[in-house]
């Protein structure tokens, strides 16, 4: 996924005068030109903008009744990006100008449309991106050289700007900040006007959605609604929820994409770095994330979480040197020759704990670790190097007051997620003791706390897999399992339920209306024997899950294939069921309306609204579906198990994020294998032209 960032374009607006550049050795003064500047936005910057992936806007083009002034200071606040053009001396221009230079360092651009004036003073050194102004001045052309000029300049301005975006946060852009080194800038998170209070309210609303669908165990909805925030900053908060959330569900592949995202638009996200350090450590890529670990603990020493999630690291390096023997006497001799990652980790666990005393979670480690190291000893009659300087007998008594009143306030506040861990790790001190009830009790009543997850279970058991699998006090270890398992559900999570996941995309039947042919009804059989043929390519059936729309045309005939076949079919309507089919199902003197019906009756299907809530202000609910297709199939498919098919002629005009040449091109970058039915090139019995 890609965040787009907002742009906030500050210029004159509607026709302005401006002077061209008097002539070399002229005396006289330079000709006054009038100057369309809602054109240059329209025809120039806009276009601009969204070539290089931007959501562009200005305060006249913005909806609502509120006070101009007050959108305008919060926008210039907030924009992830200020585009400003200065090609007038316009009073208002500048101002706007100086006050994004003086609340942020970063993320303001200057363009110019080469009509002569000096620049003020104040501004003079800075880089302004020039385009050719001649084509919007009075009197100028609107032929086809005009517009081929004018698609020429928007391509080559949206290449710089991509550049210059990419490359802003490797630079200070605003003058008041690379003179002024250790100014910080405005923190707007705490804003009371009513735009601020909108966006806080979508955005509380998305995380309580986020929340519901790791409840309902929909990753897949996860990752659509963390797409859907309105500024850079809002989507920073909301990716971060939605990985959490996709660890929660066991979904670590996924999460670290999400995260790298979160990273994309803030490297210095610590909580960030922590997770993706984690993740990579579960999905066994221990190298990698020991290094991970290692460089954000030196640059974050004091940081708890840090610490610990690179004794985390430690500890799995560990445990992959010796878990797989078969043997017991075989196990216990590696892992004793291997004790020095286990050190580490104890290390590293008990540095965070030092620094932090109410910090349990590093604690238990410690306690466990160093319990199992000196079991190691007895039974293979080597010495471990230990850190004699850890009084374990008396952390174990700090992690059990720690624990303890932590869940005391966990349970005034009604925090759940300190329930569920506070009272693990009484449970895993009681395991340390040999006490099997106590272990049992507390584990269960762990596993019982609302809201408690298989993550949060699945990390429990594998900190008592350690311990079993070394044959550490056998009896308590399989109380506190016991006590888990049957918590757990009948079938695991993060199993696949389907071998192949087929999703599609593609355009509706054509309505009598439509001037340019896409899919004419008259080539329908001829889609239909297509999309047959590639489904039986694929081996498509039983155990087999199929994401698609319910429109006239591309989609019902998919999903009729599919149902035929024995996939399992689900259907991801963007509006109410009413309201689609007058829109996508219903053309006069078809059957499209009784087929969609029969679909509806017989499979899966889902309502946007319902799982996702309303669309973000100005987002195309088609668009958002397709995405929501995507992200569905995407976190239901097994690794290069996710195969596209779409129906579309093959033009990306007018076709953006979310539209079908967007679909083709993140399947293609998930490794799917994707399939083209281009409509006009079939003949209309079937056959190729």
């Amino acid at each position: 996924m890609s965040f787009k960032p907002r742009v906030f374009v500050i210029m004159p607006f509607g026709t302005k005068t401006v002077q061209r550049k008097p002539a070399a050795g002229a005396t006289q003064p330079a000709e006054s030109i009038g100057v369309d500047f809602n054109l240059v936005y329209d025809e120039l910057l806009k276009p601009a903008l969204l070539q290089a992936d931007c959501e562009p806007f200005r305060a006249d083009k913005e909806p609502g009744a509120g006070d101009i002034r007050t959108d305008m200071f919060f926008e210039l606040v907030t924009a992830d990006v200020v585009l400003t053009d200065i090609s007038a001396l316009n009073a208002n221009v500048f101002y706007e100008l100086g006050i994004r230079h003086g609340v942020t360092p970063g993320g303001v651009f200057v363009v110019h449309g080469g009509w002569g004036f000096s620049r003020p003073f104040d501004i003079a050194p800075d880089r302004a991106f020039n385009y050719d102004g001649s084509l919007f001045e009075a009197g100028a052309g609107r032929d086809e050289k005009w517009r081929d000029d004018v698609g020429k300049a928007v391509s080559a301005l949206s290449g710089t700007l991509r550049e210059a975006i990419k490359r802003d946060r490797e630079t200070i852009g605003s003058p008041v900040y690379s003179h002024l080194p250790g100014l910080k800038p405005v923190n707007w998170e705490n804003l009371h006007n009513a735009r601020a209070k909108y966006f806080g309210g979508l955005l509380t609303d998305w995380k309580q959605r986020i929340n519901i669908a790791q409840a309902e165990g929909s990753p897949g909805d996860i990752l659509t609604l963390a797409q859907d925030a309105p500024t850079r900053l809002h989507g920073e908060k909301l990716l971060y929820a939605a990985a959490r959330a996709l660890i929660d569900l066991c979904r670590f592949d996924v999460a670290k994409d999400v995260l790298e995202e979160v990273l994309s638009i803030n490297p210095d996200h610590l909580d960030a770095q922590c997770q993706l350090g984690l993740v990579n450590a579960r999905l066994g890529r221990n190298a990698l994330a020991m290094q991970q670990m290692e460089d954000v603990t030196r640059q974050n020493r004091h940081n708890p979480e840090a610490q610990g999630i690179l004794g985390r690291v430690y500890k799995d390096m560990w445990r992959v040197r010796w878990a797989q023997e078969e043997g017991l006497a075989e196990r216990q001799r590696r892992a004793m020759a291997n004790h020095g990652l286990a050190a580490a980790a104890i290390g590293s666990y008990f540095t965070a704990q030092e620094r932090h005393p109410d910090s349990y979670y590093n604690g238990i480690n410690v306690v466990t670790l160093s319990a199992l190291l000196m079991h190691l000893e007895l039974v293979t009659g080597q010495r471990a190097q230990r850190d004699e300087n850890i009084d374990v007998t008396a952390l174990a008594v700090v992690v059990r007051f720690a624990a303890q009143a932590t869940l005391r306030l966990a349970r005034e506040d009604n925090n759940r997620g300190e329930q569920i861990w506070s009272t693990a790790t009484l449970g895993e001190l009681a395991v340390v003791a040999g006490n099997a009830e106590e272990a049992r009790d507390k584990y269960g009543r762990a596993c019982t706390v609302p809201g408690v997850t298989f993550f949060n279970k699945q990390s429990m058991l594998e900190q008592l897999a350690l311990m079993e699998n070394l044959d550490f006090n056998a009896s308590a270890v399989a109380a506190a399992r016991e006590a888990i398992q049957v918590t757990l559900p009948a079938e695991d999570p993060r199993s696949p339920q389907f071998q192949k996941v087929l999703v599609f995309s593609g355009h509706m039947i054509d309505a009598p209306t439509r001037r340019e042919a896409r899919f004419p009804p008259a080539k329908e059989a001829a889609v239909k024997e297509r999309l047959e043929r590639i489904l039986s390519d694929w081996g498509a059936g039983p155990g087999d899950l199929a994401v698609c729309g319910a429109a006239r045309g591309g989609d019902i005939l998919f999903a009729e294939i599919c149902k035929k076949r024995g996939v399992h079919v689900r259907l991801l309507l963007p509006m109410p069921e009413g309201e689609f089919i007058a829109e996508s199902v219903r053309l006069p003197n078809s059957k499209w309306v009784d087929r969609f019906h029969a679909l509806m009756d017989t499979c899966e299907h889902w309502f946007q609204d319902d799982h996702l809530g309303p669309a973000p202000e100005n987002a195309s609910v088609h668009a958002r579906n397709n995405l929501w297709i995507l992200n569905t199939g995407r976190v239901e498919a097994r690794p290069r198990q996710l195969y596209a098919a779409l129906v579309w002629d093959e033009k990306p005009t007018g076709d953006g994020p979310g539209g079908t040449s967007h679909f083709a091109s993140e399947a293609l970058r998930l490794n799917g294998k994707v399939e083209i039915v281009n409509p006009t090139e079939l003949r209309d019995e079937g056959s190729t032209k």
